[in-house]
């Protein structure tokens, strides 16, 4: 778990201080600030990752989920619709999000330790994914694994088979993240698995 945590209140309330200080383009259809029922929202969708735990009933979230809502309304008062932002911000390592987001780290040496983000020797720098022009809303089909865990299916109708399927090979990757912590929620939370 993270050092500093917040209720989803406190998320919203500093996540709408980043962007209370710049001019809002006024769009009927886009929410300037946002909102719990909004976090929410994005977090069912897979914009925003699942609480980092719980205090109780009271969900906790952390640096990651403040700049994935600042990064996300960024995109949006750039014009962006949710399915173009989807595509960019799935999977962003932290360090894409802060600069979409306009958010320094919190120590510039501050190193992610998520084994999946870590760069390789190459140093090959994160590509938000190129989206030709849209001129409808796409959407990206995605499955839940496990709370925390999301795989994103572009282009892909899937059949009760296909789901079975996909969530028996998973299990070998939900169990090395249960393993590793690097997932918030007990194994009593992810289908299938047997301590």
């Amino acid at each position: 778990m993270e050092s500093e945590t917040w209720t989803i209140t406190e998320l919203a309330e500093r996540a709408g201080a980043v962007l209370a200080d710049e001019p809002a383009e006024v769009n009927g259809r886009v929410r300037d600030l946002p909102n719990e029922r909004l976090i929410r929202w994005y977090t069912t969708i897979g914009l925003v990752d699942p609480p980092l735990g719980r205090r109780g009933r009271v969900a906790l979230y952390g640096r990651r989920h403040l700049l994935q809502l600042v990064a996300i309304k960024r995109r949006q008062a750039a014009g962006r619709s949710i399915a173009e932002i989807q595509l960019e911000l799935a999977g962003a390592p932290d360090t894409a999000l802060g600069e979409i987001a306009g958010l320094p780290g919190p120590g510039s040496e501050e190193r992610d330790d998520r084994f999946w983000a870590a760069r390789p020797a190459a140093d090959i720098a994160f590509r938000p994914a190129v989206v030709a022009e849209v001129t409808a809303p796409v959407t990206v089909p995605a499955l839940r694994l496990a709370p925390g865990v999301t795989l994103v299916l572009d282009g892909l109708a899937l059949t009760p088979t296909d789901l079975a399927a996909i969530g028996a090979a998973a299990r070998p990757l939900i169990d090395a993240l249960l393993d590793r912590g690097l997932i918030p929620h007990s194994a009593d939370d992810v289908p299938g698995r047997h301590p």
